[in-house]
């Protein structure tokens, strides 16, 4: 009897021994896991966002809004096939290329002016159907008695040839006379005989008459000067 009962204590107390120790297992257990320190794996796994890649990201975003506004600006903008707002240069029909100017199709006209004293205003309109290039200076013989063309103004030559669309005008400023009034060809003339000159400087067409103002202008032809042809009076009456 007294065997029996070592033996079933000694069964109790073994049993006793290992929930212990299964119960020290299970604590030790809970406390790694619920330990609030993060390890250095789960930090590297989950990166912060790259202020880099986002500003690529945006970037490509403008640039691909810009290309859209590019793309549709050939109806709205007129830059596309067919909406070109390029203004017209009144080259004639069809965009015609210009040609050279002729007598025949220039109103010309004489104007004085209140300064510079000495100086008139020669003009030339374009009356024809088509633009044309004005070349050089206007070849002018002041009398019938002129031996030579009007000396030029070499210091006025403008950087491009003068292109008067259809209706448009040309000038040249005409000194007529030193400040001091000495001279020995001095002429009193009612009109001024004009021509125009080619791209080469040689004449072209037929000389025309073109009158003065108040039907007679003093001029000394010796001091005499004549500018070339310029796209505005003011460059025409610098000189």
């Amino acid at each position: 009897m007294a065997a029996a009962s070592a033996a079933v204590l000694a069964l109790t107390l073994a049993a006793c021994g290992e929930g212990d120790a299964e119960s020290r297992s299970v604590e030790s257990t809970t406390t790694e896991s619920t330990d609030p320190t993060p390890t250095p794996s789960a930090t590297s796994a989950s990166p912060s966002p790259s202020p880099t890649s986002a500003t690529g990201t945006e970037d490509s975003a403008k640039e691909a809004g810009a290309e859209n506004s590019a793309g549709g600006s050939g109806k709205g903008g007129g830059t596309g096939a067919g909406g070109s707002t390029s203004p017209s240069t009144g080259t004639g029909p069809g965009g015609a290329k210009p040609v050279d100017c002729a007598t025949g199709s220039l109103k010309f006209a004489i104007k004085k002016v209140k300064n510079p004293v000495d100086h008139v205003l020669i003009t030339a309109t374009n009356t024809g159907s088509k633009a044309c290039h004005l070349y050089s200076y206007p070849a002018l013989r002041i009398s019938e008695n002129s031996q030579a063309v009007t000396a030029r103004v070499g210091e006025s030559k403008p950087g491009t040839v003068v292109t008067l669309d259809r209706g448009a005008t040309g000038y040249a400023g005409l000194i007529t006379a030193s400040a001091d009034r000495n001279s020995e060809t001095k002429v009193t003339t009612p009109s001024i005989g004009l021509s125009l000159f080619g791209p080469d400087e040689g004449p072209t067409g037929s000389a025309v008459d073109v009158p003065v103002p108040g039907g007679s202008l003093y001029v000394e032809e010796d001091n005499a000067q004549v500018t070339y042809w310029q796209d505005n009076p003011g460059d025409a009456l610098a000189w």
